[in-house]
């Protein structure tokens, strides 16, 4: 785990030095007005999304690209967010497989052992911020993007999902150029009955990151 967690962190700067090398040259498009890096934890359990059948905690890591739509007072960013998670996962009701399932005994015996997972997730976030003093904002947000998941487990089938989440941040400016950011969200994945099973996976997940105006 910490030979990818350093690989991913490594592919990040690669992403870092490639915006400030776009917008060191002349302006375009798609090249981003700040760009940051948040880690965040979160896990299935807690009081507000607590479900006694199984647990799921994941750590993540994200590259953060911003591209304003609307300034001012009251302002609204789109954020793609390259996002890698390394999760952890353990049923903890073997009846939640009943004996209807096809192979529902070497289920129970697969599902109910722990097991490390991997998230590839691309986030589209829209962010609206209100500025509550010269260097802090309060936003809301909403996010949805594609993903991968590289193992199945009783709730959802390996291969391609979508992860949608809904948030509230703080965010304080630090310096010149850089901000501090914590904020919270509701995560479920799902994979919209494209396979089976599709039970969906909820987390609540606390980040924090750092953000740098180009």
């Amino acid at each position: 785990m910490q030979n990818s967690l350093f690989r991913h962190t490594s592919l990040f700067a690669i992403l870092c030095l490639f915006a400030l090398n776009i917008n060191a040259q002349k302006k375009v498009w798609y090249a981003p007005s700040k760009i940051g890096f948040v880690y965040g934890y979160g896990e299935q359990g807690s009081v507000v999304l607590k479900n006694k059948d199984y647990s799921y905690s994941v750590n993540s890591i994200k590259a953060q690209f911003f591209y304003p739509l609307r300034k001012g007072t009251l302002s609204l960013d789109l954020i793609v967010e390259p996002t890698i998670g390394f999760a952890k996962h353990q049923l903890l009701n073997f009846y939640f497989i009943e004996p209807d399932n096809p192979d529902y005994l070497a289920k129970r015996e697969e599902f109910t052992q722990s097991k490390l997972l991997s998230e590839y997730i691309l986030n589209i976030d829209l962010i609206v911020r209100h500025k509550i003093y010269k260097s802090h904002s309060i936003y809301a947000l909403v996010s949805f993007g594609p993903m991968l998941i590289n193992k199945r487990t009783e709730r959802l089938a390996k291969g391609f999902a979508f992860a949608e989440s809904i948030g509230m941040g703080i965010s304080t400016k630090i310096a010149k150029k850089l901000y501090f950011d914590i904020r919270g969200r509701l995560r479920h994945i799902s994979n919209a009955e494209l396979q089976q099973p599709n039970s969906g996976i909820n987390v609540v997940i606390l980040e924090t990151g750092f953000s740098f105006n180009l």
